[in-house]
């Protein structure tokens, strides 16, 4: 993610978990991600420190499951546990599914006025919405800093052949629009993912992707990369398994008369199949 005021972008890499700096990953992982049948599979979600080994459960609020006629249904059999979470979905029909959540939290900085040494200099703080974040804000704060962050974390499952409908895009925040079909990846091929912002091709997003396995290796050993001027990434498909791309940009909206910056976010699992 890129830096600008160091104290705000501390506070949203904290909130956030932190898109790519910290240990930190958030995930769905789904027990299959292509299948050539109709039937029921299971998706964990959690956040942890080696990928895809759950630490702390991820709230299902809000989990949305989109089937291939573009239409939303609903998950099954729910449970929050103390290390992950877990659901089930239904796939009742043929073509691709998208499951996740969109997400969009507001923060706002201001200068200790109480500040002693050894204390925090600002106190920041958080809300899921604008009218929360208002009530927690005394109204005699001055020099106070806001930001927004608009975030999706996703996954997604094909039944027999591979379908798009499901990648219609909002035309808010950064989205993913499939170049090479998720659950299209094989060994031995490369892939090409393309990023839009606010519904358009972006250059400069900042695109991570990390491997499974990282509780067997000394480093994360992620691959980095950033879009070019088609919104696109390209790399090697060199192994099988499973892997988390992580996406984030800063996008300029000082127009705004109190969001000066736009924290955008994308993280979903994919899989690659040995040939």
């Amino acid at each position: 993610m890129k830096c600008i005021k160091l104290s705000l972008s501390a506070v949203l890499l904290t909130a956030l978990l932190s898109l790519t700096a910290q240990a930190h990953k958030r995930w769905l992982l789904p027990s299959n991600f292509s299948v050539s049948e109709h039937q029921w599979i299971t998706v964990d979600a959690s956040v942890s420190n080696n990928l895809f080994y759950p630490d702390r459960r991820w709230p299902l609020e809000g989990i949305k499951v989109i089937n291939p006629q573009g239409k939303e249904q609903g998950i099954e059999n729910a449970l929050e546990g103390k290390r992950r979470s877990v659901f089930d979905v239904n796939l009742d029909q043929d073509g691709t599914y998208k499951i996740g959540v969109k997400g969009d939290m507001y923060f706002a900085s201001y200068p200790n006025p109480d500040y002693k040494e050894g204390e925090r200099k600002n106190i920041r703080i958080r809300a899921w919405s604008l009218e929360d974040l208002d009530k927690k804000v005394p109204s005699d704060v001055k020099d106070i800093k806001f930001a927004r962050s608009i975030n999706r974390l996703e996954t997604y499952v094909t039944v027999g052949e591979p379908t798009n409908e499901v990648f219609s895009i909002e035309k808010s925040g950064l989205e993913f629009s499939p170049v090479t079909h998720p659950n299209d990846l094989y060994q031995g091929e490369k892939a090409t993912l393309q990023f839009l912002v606010d519904g358009e091709p972006t250059e400069g997003v900042d695109v991570v992707i990390v491997w499974g396995g990282t509780r067997y290796r000394d480093q994360e050993n992620e691959l980095t990369l950033t879009t070019d001027e088609k919104g696109q990434v390209n790399f090697d498909l060199n192994q099988a398994g499973r892997f988390l791309v992580e996406a984030s940009y800063e996008k300029d909206t000082s127009e705004q008369p109190k969001f000066k910056q736009t924290y955008l976010g994308y993280l979903a699992t994919f899989e690659v199949l040995p040939l």
